[in-house]
Order: structure tokens, then C-alpha cells, then sequence
């Protein structure tokens, strides 16, 4: 439980620090991501302060974790039915060696790939969303989508 949103954005800017790789996420994003996230207290000694909505266990390790080749069997499916792939990657997202990169790659048979500038919340970051959006765009429009 949060006293208030500011402490519940400071806990989820902290959570970002701890990914793997160089993670980071804008104020702003997460601003954003944690107003959705949060519900707040009306009742007792606790009245106006919030909790996230989630459960609590989504934080934990994974009780099961697909093998190399279950999701070498997904993205084999996902190229069998020859659906238009497009494969948008933050310079600072998660890290990927490059050879499970060319793995993933040559699995998709992805028809548009780009490199953004970013963190794995590129998508909702205000310096880095408009790249995603361009990029989308892009390749609706190369694909007639």
C-alpha cells in the first residue's frame, strides 16, 4: 500500500532500475502506466492511499517458463501462416544475445525490422513513443495493413 501516487510512481521507477540491461523509464510514462494500475483505499485509517491492482503473485518467479522449443514452435507457427511480422527493438530494452537476435530473426522471417532508441517502455515513453508510432506506420503501409 502507497500513501499517495507519487510514492506508487517511485516504487514502479525503482522497479525499472532492477531489470536486466540499461532499463529506464520517463516520469511521464510512468505516471501513466501507474494511474491505471492503482486503486484507492475509501475506508478506514487507510482512506485515500492506493495499492496496485494486480496481484501481488504476478511478481514472482515464474512457476513455468516455456522451453527454446515451445517458442521456437510459436514462431514457426506464426511464419506458417504467413503473417506479415514486424519486429520493433529498444537499444536499451532486454538484453538479447546476438545470437538468440539472428534466432529470432531468421524464425519470424520478420518484413520490417527496426532499431529504436528506448527502454522496454518505448511505447509509452513521450521522448521515444513517436519513433513506434512512425515505425508502425511504416510497416502498415508497406504491408497494405
Amino acid at each position: 500500500m502507497y500513501p499517495n501516487l507519487g510514492a506508487a510512481i517511485e516504487a514502479r521507477l525503482a522497479t525499472v532500475k532492477r531489470m536486466p540491461g540499461e532499463q529506464y523509464m520517463s516520469e511521464e510514462a510512468a505516471e501513466d502506466l501507474v494511474s491505471r494500475a492503482v486503486i484507492y483505499s475509501s475506508s478506514g485509517s487507510n482512506s485515500g492511499a492506493l495499492t496496485f491492482r494486480h496481484d501481488p503473485r504476478l511478481q514472482w518467479p515464474s512457476l513455468q517458463y516455456f522451453t527454446r522449443e515451445q517458442v521456437e514452435a510459436c514462431y514457426h507457427d506464426i511464419f506458417e501462416a504467413n503473417v506479415p511480422v514486424c519486429l520493433l527493438v529498444a537499444e536499451d530494452g532486454y538484453p538479447v544475445d546476438s545470437l538468440s537476435e539472428k534466432a529470432i530473426k531468421d524464425m519470424l522471417q520478420p518484413s520490417f525490422v527496426r532499431k529504436l532508441k528506448g527502454s522496454h517502455h518505448f511505447h509509452a515513453d513521450p521522448d521515444t513513443f513517436g519513433s513506434v508510432v512512425t515505425a508502425i506506420g511504416q510497416f502498415m503501409k508497406k504491408n497494405s495493413l
